[in-house]
């Protein structure tokens, strides 16, 4: 009776629990945002760990590579322990084998090249690499850690940090508009605790800013190095380049060649016959010639 009695409630299934751990959010409560005027936010997918709370803000594709485009961010801080399942981040900076780890994991089949360039926004300094499908689409991926650094903090305070990974592919956009993508996203979200501080201290003023001798100049938009493409021409074949436009420069116009009839030089005056003569027969217009003598006429006017 007991066996029929077990199998009879083991009969009537177990409900079906969901994963409370990721979760849909709304598009307000990202914990940053892209640019204005960069990709629309389709989504927000939160996970929770036991120390840090990861948001995966998706963005608008419209490229034909396989995958999301998308901003991650991963808060480290004074999470609830409780509600991250007993998993957890990592929370220092990656190595560079972990970086490739993850490009090939978000871009299957694409050849990323890593920036050597030194390169930050308004948070600190970040690493970027950039490839180029076979389908003529353009990728992007950026990688950055904030966390406040040398005696900036301090044992109680300035703790925390944020991890921070951009993926994007498009079909029409250039490598330099990707890369703008890196400087112009926000992080809206922060902990309410006073020991929670990854920026650091706010940087004091220039010292020159009002100070008389120190001129100030407008800096015009400076242009951003490519990756993805070839190298570009040496700097001796450049000065090649230059040299031969500017010998270029140097040799004088040739003048138009002279339109009309000659006119004959005055008589007597063999070196001015000499050079009308060459004159002329290098003219594609025929002479005019004097008239006949008529009868009675002096032999000086005419021919």
């Amino acid at each position: 009776m007991v066996a029929v009695a077990l199998l009879a409630g083991c009969s009537k299934g177990m409900p079906l629990r969901s994963d409370d751990q990721t979760t849909i959010v709304p598009a307000e409560q990202a914990f940053a945002l892209p640019e204005v005027g960069g990709p629309a936010v389709t989504a927000v997918l939160q996970t929770r760990y036991s120390n840090a709370t990861q948001q995966d803000v998706l963005l608008a594709n419209s490229a034909g590579t396989s995958g999301q485009n998308m901003l991650r961010i991963q808060i480290f801080g004074p999470v609830e322990t409780s509600l991250g399942g007993g998993k957890g981040l990592r929370p220092g900076y990656l190595p560079a084998k972990n970086v490739q780890a993850e490009m090939r994991e978000l871009f299957p089949g694409v050849r990323m090249r890593t920036s050597s360039y030194f390169v930050q926004n308004k948070y600190g300094a970040f690493g970027y690499a950039v490839g180029r499908t076979s389908g003529g689409d353009t990728c992007f991926y950026g990688w950055q850690r904030i966390t406040s650094t040398g005696f900036a903090q301090t044992w109680i305070g300035n703790k925390g940090s944020i991890q921070v990974r951009l993926r994007l592919c498009d079909e029409t956009a250039s490598e330099q508009r990707l890369l703008q993508s890196m400087y112009g996203y926000t992080i809206s979200a922060s902990f309410k605790d006073r020991n929670w501080n990854p920026f650091g201290e706010p940087l004091p003023p220039d010292e020159t800013l009002g100070r008389p001798g120190a001129p100030i100049y407008p800096i015009s938009a400076s242009r951003f190095e490519t990756v993805s493409e070839e190298p570009q021409p040496t700097r001796q074949a450049a000065a090649r380049t230059a040299s031969s436009s500017s010998t270029a420069q140097q040799t004088p116009a040739q003048l138009p060649a002279p339109v009309g009839p000659v006119v004959p030089p005055p008589p007597g005056d063999s070196v001015a016959s000499s050079a009308a003569g060459a004159a002329a027969s290098r003219q594609t217009v025929p002479l005019v010639p004097a008239p006949p003598c008529q009868p009675g006429a002096a032999q000086t006017a005419c021919n």
